[in-house]
C-alpha cells in the first residue's frame, strides 16, 4: 500500500528564495488535501536566499492563523536554519525558535559561518566539491562533524535533505538522530542519495519525514517519490513523522518547549520534537 501523508513540512516562501507569497503556498496545500503545512524559510545567513533578519519569522507567524482559518490547513511556522560552524551553530537565536513549531538543520555551501573564517575554510572548499567530486568527499568528515553537533546541540525536528551538496557519513548523522529524537528528510525538490538516507535511518533506527521542499505552489505536497521509495523498504508509516495520522487527532503533551511531542492514535508516544 503507498503510504499517505497528512502534511508538508518543508515549504519557502518570498520572504527568502520562494517564488510565491505564504497565502499562495497554504492555498496550495488546501489544494492538494492536505491537513498540515509548514512554512520554513531559510535563515538569515545565508548567502543571498535567506530572511532578511530572524525577526521576519515572527512576522509570518502572525500570518499563519489568518491563511490557516481561511483555507482550513493548519499552518506551522518554522526554520530551516543554516548550520554556521563545525561547532553545530545555527542562525536562528533560541529566543526566535522558542516562539517557532518547527525547526529544521540544513547544511547549505552557501552560508557566512561564525566564525567568518570558516566560510573559507570549510564552506568555499564545498563549494568547489559540488564540481570536483575528489574535494567534496575529502570534506565529509568536517561536514559530518558539524551535523551531528547540530543535531545534539538544537531541538531539530529533523535536519533538511542530509548529504545534499555536501556529503555527510549517513550512518553517523542517523546515529545522532536516533540518540536524540531528530527525523532524517527524504526531500522530494532535490536529486541526491535519497535511498541512502532511507538504509542509515533504518540501520540506526532513526524516523524520517517525508517533504517537497517547495519553492512555486505547483510542488507543494508533492511528495509521491517519497512515497515510492518508503515502499521499496518498506518502511512502516509509524517512522515517519508525516505519515500514518491526521493533524486534528494529534495531541500535543505539555512541557519543556524544547521537546514537544505527538502522540499519533493508535501508536505508542513516539519522541517526535515540534518546538
Amino acid at each position: 500500500m503507498v503510504m499517505e501523508f497528512f502534511a508538508d513540512w518543508h515549504t519557502h516562501t518570498s520572504y527568502s528564495d520562494g517564488r510565491a507569497t505564504p497565502e499562495e503556498m497554504v492555498a496550495a496545500a488546501a489544494r492538494r488535501g492536505l491537513a498540515e503545512v509548514a512554512i520554513t524559510d531559510h535563515g538569515p545567513r545565508g548567502m543571498f536566499i535567506g530572511v532578511r533578519d530572524a525577526e521576519t519569522y515572527l512576522e509570518i507567524k502572525k500570518l499563519a492563523g489568518k491563511l490557516g482559518e481561511k483555507y482550513g490547513v493548519r499552518v506551522l511556522v518554522g526554520a530551516e536554519a543554516n548550520v554556521t560552524g563545525l561547532d553545530g551553530g545555527l542562525d536562528v537565536p533560541r529566543e526566535i525558535t522558542g516562539e517557532l513549531d518547527i525547526l529544521i538543520a540544513g547544511l547549505h555551501p552557501q552560508v557566512w559561518c561564525r566564525p567568518l573564517r570558516e566560510t573559507l575554510t570549510w564552506i568555499l572548499p564545498n563549494q568547489v566539491g559540488r564540481y570536483i567530486s575528489r574535494v567534496r568527499d575529502s570534506m565529509r568528515n568536517a561536514n559530518t562533524t558539524a551535523l551531528v553537533a547540530a543535531v545534539h546541540k538544537n531541538p531539530l525536528t529533523f535536519v533538511s535533505h542530509p548529504g545534499l551538496m555536501m556529503a555527510v557519513d549517513l550512518d553517523e548523522v542517523a546515529r545522532a538522530c536516533a540518540a536524540t529524537g531528530c527525523a532524517m528528510e527524504i526531500n522530494t525538490g532535490h536529486h541526491y542519495d535519497r535511498d541512502g538516507v532511507v538504509q542509515a535511518a533504518l540501520r540506526w533506527g532513526a524516523r524520517l519525514v517525508v517533504n517537497s521542499d517547495a519553492h512555486f505552489p505547483e510542488t507543494v505536497g508533492d511528495l509521491a517519490a517519497g512515497a515510492a521509495l518508503l515502499d521499496k523498504y518498506s518502511v512502516p508509516p509509524e517512522l515517519v513523522l508525516n505519515a500514518g495520522k491526521t493533524a486534528s487527532k494529534a495531541e500535543v503533551v505539555p512541557g519543556d518547549k524544547q521537546s514537544r511531542v505527538f502522540i499519533p492514535p493508535a501508536r505508542t508516544r513516539s519522541n517526535v520534537r515540534l518546538i
